[in-house]
């Protein structure tokens, strides 16, 4: 046993060696198991229960046929919720200050008269760059969240929204395609509501926190 793995974890190892149990991976108050289906994994939560673990409700987990047990569950989810969900990370704050330097370097005009570079070739391409940062300017920092009382506050395109707790069936997720995901809220009323686009660890970041925050108003 290594040096910082956790106490009950060779006891635990052993069992779920003589047991058929695959183990993917572990941390000091966590153990994550290869469940292919729920019905394996209710079997396996019952099987490691007198370890003292108990299951962790992960979506994603879900999907990819694993288990997440832990002898403090709701500290865990505790860690996979912590975090500013109020702004999206810096590396997509910079991205529309990206835009904005490629279109000061490459329209003439705007640093140069001369133009070191031939002006059919650097306007377009900084014009292009222009148009970008006004994108990604107020896709990014148009974008806001506050949970409120009465509901979510969202702030898109620079525009606020408040969307009542009541009216919530569900928070939801989906493939952005590449390595972003958006979020949404559905609606009692059978629609929508896109908070917005991702990338992955801060859109799962963002639906664990409003799923968690969503259950507790349920429940108090």
């Amino acid at each position: 046993m290594g040096k910082q793995d956790p106490p009950w974890l060779q006891q635990t190892r052993d069992f779920c060696h003589n047991s058929g149990i695959k183990i993917v991976g572990w941390g000091p108050d966590l153990l994550t198991v290869e469940a292919k289906s729920p019905a394996r994994a209710s079997e396996i939560a019952a099987q490691l229960a007198p370890f003292g673990l108990k299951p962790v409700p992960d979506a994603d987990n879900d999907y990819a046929g694993l288990l997440d047990l832990s002898k403090n569950p709701s500290a865990i989810q505790t860690q996979k919720t912590s975090g500013d969900i109020s702004h999206r990370r810096w590396d997509e704050q910079i991205l529309p200050l990206i835009w904005a330097v490629v279109s000061l370097l490459l329209i003439p005009q705007l640093y140069d008269k001369g133009g070191r570079d031939p002006y059919w070739l650097g306007f377009p391409i900084g014009l292009i760059a222009l148009i970008m940062f006004f994108r990604d300017a107020t896709r990014i920092w148009g974008w806001k969240l506050e949970l409120l009382p009465e509901g979510i506050h969202v702030r898109r395109n620079f525009r606020w929204t408040t969307i009542p707790w009541d009216q919530i069936h569900s928070i939801q997720d989906d493939d952005a395609g590449g390595r972003t995901e958006s979020v949404n809220v559905k609606l009692l009323a059978h629609h929508s509501e896109r908070l917005g686009t991702f990338n992955v660890a801060f859109a799962r970041r963002l639906r664990d926190r409003l799923r968690q925050e969503l259950s507790r108003r349920r429940t108090s």
